[in-house]
């Protein structure tokens, strides 16, 4: 990194510093996409149960972008998750219905697709997910890797996923098979594979006012396939974040105030990707701050010839949207103020307030949303099948 990148990061540490203390403190607030979590937590105790379960998911977000990477467009409507759920003992769950989803203003569904899983509790701190996966949001990935936008682009996802709930290791790997092909096909094989990995290094108890968690994400795309007659070459990507993660549990009217650091590397390993960027990197780091209700998130971002696989636009270096707009250095400061409150248990509703300021162009883009998660399960019945 050379001396006038350093010097931007200086400028810019002590601008986010200023503005944790002195306008974000007061809101008191963190990002917790919990809020828009609608897959239904896995009850052993439901054991040769049949429910319904019923996922709405009501939203508007309005994206003001006016830079090269992200189009500036609204995304308003609705998804509805009809399933059946099954609990075949208290180790496997079956689930099947249907995702429909709709945008305001048109008269016809944009995504109808079967929702087909079947949930195995392998012990009690390891499931294996096959089918349909808990995807999206539910993968709690950092945005330079995993676009939370996602949840209305690419509601459903397919593959296999294994969940981790360990007293210090927690994790989520999964692979999501985006297009199957078959002999002959003049198009390639796609797949994404997927994990996010956090162990506790110091664990908060007996009063100890901090944790410490060291997180592992990674980001890898497959292209390609033997069997296809695709005529451009195998493609494989991958982005890996690591870092440290720190929070200070204050009491009172602070739920907690922490820090996040992650340095992230951008591989090409086929030597095939636009522009010829085949090796980049990125720092992404900041400061959260958590209460009941409201929470808030500011960064800092810097990337050097990355490529976000799967991540938001706004932290490429090659734009998505227009062809031959490459800008090698990628300088961000990002914020994200929300208010989130939850009624009758079931009924979950968030605002989010996301801005990016790119410091080289002095341009500020931000994205206000809104959304409302009804998600309920109904007894049906009891009886043993198996």
């Amino acid at each position: 990194m050379d001396l006038q990148v350093m010097r931007n990061c200086y400028v810019i540490s002590s601008l986010i510093l200023f503005l944790f203390f002195f306008v974000l403190m007061p809101v008191n607030s963190q990002v917790n996409n919990s809020y828009r979590y609608y897959y239904p937590a896995f009850e052993p105790e439901r054991s040769n149960h049949l429910l319904l379960h019923i996922a709405n998911v009501n939203f508007v977000k309005d994206n003001e972008y006016k830079n090269k990477f992200v189009w500036g467009h609204t995304l308003i409507g609705y998804g509805l998750q009809p399933t059946l759920m099954y609990y075949a003992g208290d180790r496997l769950r079956l689930m099947a219905g249907v995702f429909v989803q709709q945008y305001s203003g048109l008269n016809y569904y944009s995504e109808v697709k079967p929702v087909l899983s079947a949930q195995l509790r392998l012990s009690s701190s390891v499931d294996v997910i096959m089918g349909a996966l808990r995807g999206h949001v539910h993968h709690n990935m950092i945005e330079p890797l995993f676009d939370p936008e996602r949840q209305y682009t690419r509601p459903v996802e397919n593959g296999i996923q294994f969940l981790i709930n360990g007293s210090r290791l927690t994790s989520d790997l999964w692979v999501d098979w985006e297009q199957f092909i078959r002999e002959g096909d003049d198009f390639p094989e796609w797949f994404t594979v997927g994990v996010n990995s956090e162990y506790l290094l110091r664990r908060r108890r007996d009063g100890a006012p901090w944790n410490v968690v060291v997180p592992l994400q990674i980001m890898a795309t497959h292209r390609g396939g033997e069997v296809s007659d695709y005529p451009e070459l195998v493609q494989t990507s991958l982005d890996v974040a690591a870092g440290i993660k720190t929070r200070y549990f204050p009491g009172g009217y602070w739920n907690d105030i922490g820090f996040f650091g992650y340095g992230i590397l951008y591989r090409n390993l086929n030597d095939a990707q636009p522009m010829g960027l085949n090796n980049g990197y990125a720092w992404y780091w900041g400061l959260t701050a958590n209460t009941q209700r409201l929470n808030a998130m500011v960064g800092y971002f810097y990337g050097k010839d990355f490529i976000a696989l799967r991540g938001s636009g706004n932290f490429q270096s090659v734009s998505p949207i227009h062809e031959d707009v490459y800008i090698p250095r990628r300088q961000l400061v990002t914020l994200k103020v929300g208010y989130n409150r939850t009624f009758l248990e079931k009924i979950k509703f968030s605002f989010l307030f996301e801005g990016y300021y790119d410091i080289p162009d002095s341009r500020f883009d931000f994205a206000p949303g809104l959304q409302i998660v009804f998600s309920p399960s109904f007894f049906l019945m009891e009886k043993e099948f198996f």
